[in-house]
């Protein structure tokens, strides 16, 4: 029996770099040894990133005018991964591998309305043990003013609200994708 899986991190100004290291693959000296560096040009996009992870973000809330206060501790992206156990990649091949994660970021564009004009980045590893994806998104939630006026906000608390919020997107990508 395979897993359809799917991992949420949030980042603050401070994780964000790790994560725009590892899956843009900037490092010549991975600390992640089943990264096999002969396959990494297997990898692949569904949405690449022009910046950094952290130019992006200030490039997107300044275009965008989003709202909300940002601390030094601030949650200010997610990152998504997605994956399964590699016999269900073995069993599917190549091209369904690609179709999985076309539709696991499909899933991630229409989840909670968040749209793919918030995801940053959206990448699929095929140079480690297993594939899987990154898909780095800031959460931007859709919510009004004081004054009533229509805004969008980054607010990760918001857009993870409720203690089982985790549960229900694992079970929503499950639907998704089966």
């Amino acid at each position: 029996m395979s897993y359809a899986i799917v991992r949420n991190d949030k980042l603050t100004r401070a994780d964000v770099n790790g994560s725009y290291i590892h899956n843009d693959r900037r490092s010549k000296g991975h600390t992640n040894k089943n990264i096999d560096p002969t396959r990494t040009h297997l990898n692949f996009y569904f949405k690449k990133n022009q910046l950094t992870y952290l130019k992006e973000f200030d490039k997107l809330r300044k275009e965008r005018d989003l709202k909300g206060s940002i601390r030094s501790n601030s949650i200010i992206m997610c990152e998504m991964m997605f994956t399964s156990d590699q016999e269900f990649f073995d069993k599917i091949g190549e091209e369904e591998t690609r179709r999985y994660f076309e539709e696991c970021y499909k899933f991630v564009c229409n989840y909670k309305k968040l749209g793919e004009e918030n995801i940053l980045s959206a990448v699929v590893h095929l140079d480690e043990d297993t594939p899987h994806m990154h898909l780095v998104f800031v959460p931007v939630i859709h919510t009004k003013d004081k004054e009533g006026k229509e805004i969008d906000k980054i607010c990760a608390r918001d857009f993870w609200k409720g203690r089982d919020s985790y549960r229900q997107l694992q079970n929503a990508f499950y639907e998704h994708v089966k």
